[in-house]
């Protein structure tokens, strides 16, 4: 399987090459097996993003493209967490270390989905006394586009669940935020 092009690469492709070998199959790999980490993801299926069912049409929900996007999900998370949990900056390594150490439940970048189909990806989601949370890090709101995309975000959080949003920012005292952070919603 050649490193550099795998666009072709699905895993309607790969289950197609494994069932129909009728002795054995012998898989190549070239330097690394991120390839067939990234098709283990639903969003991954040619066959989601095509609608390709006969008896139900299910539009995908706006977004879905983003978590299509090659090299946007996995490959990007760096950084292991005292969870077992990779994530994407030190930053994220703080907050998630964080909440594992006081017991508060965590999942990272799990899609979050509007009443309207809509959905983001918030760094946290947060489960706390049977309740939904979703921390976010702002990590680079010196960009201006950065700026720009949290300001919608942010406006969409307030839409669709008010009162569940808690984040941080950027800088030097970011483990002393958090850690005020935690103690004051997941105490």
């Amino acid at each position: 399987m050649p490193r550099q092009k795998t666009a072709l690469l699905s895993p309607e492709l790969f289950y197609t090459g494994i069932t129909r070998a009728t002795r054995h199959c012998t898989l190549l790999i070239e330097q690394d097996i991120s390839p067939l980490l990234k098709i283990r993801r639903p969003e991954s299926s040619h066959l989601v993003g095509i609608n390709c069912s006969l008896f139900d049409f299910t539009p995908a929900p706006d977004g879905f493209e983003l978590l299509r996007r090659e090299g946007y999900l996995e490959d990007r998370k760096i950084h292991r967490t005292l969870a077992d949990v990779m994530v994407r900056s030190k930053s994220e390594v703080i907050i998630a270390n964080l909440l594992f150490d006081r017991d508060v439940a965590f999942e990272y970048e799990k899609p979050l989905y509007a009443p309207d189909g809509s959905f983001y990806l918030p760094d946290f989601t947060i489960t706390w006394r049977g309740e939904r949370f979703f921390w976010e890090h702002l990590g680079l709101l010196v960009r201006d586009e950065y700026r720009r995309k949290w300001q919608t975000k942010r406006e969409w959080y307030e839409r669709h669940f008010p009162g569940r949003l808690v984040t941080t920012e950027e800088g030097a005292n970011l483990s002393k935020d958090a850690l005020a952070l935690t103690q004051k919603h997941f105490s």
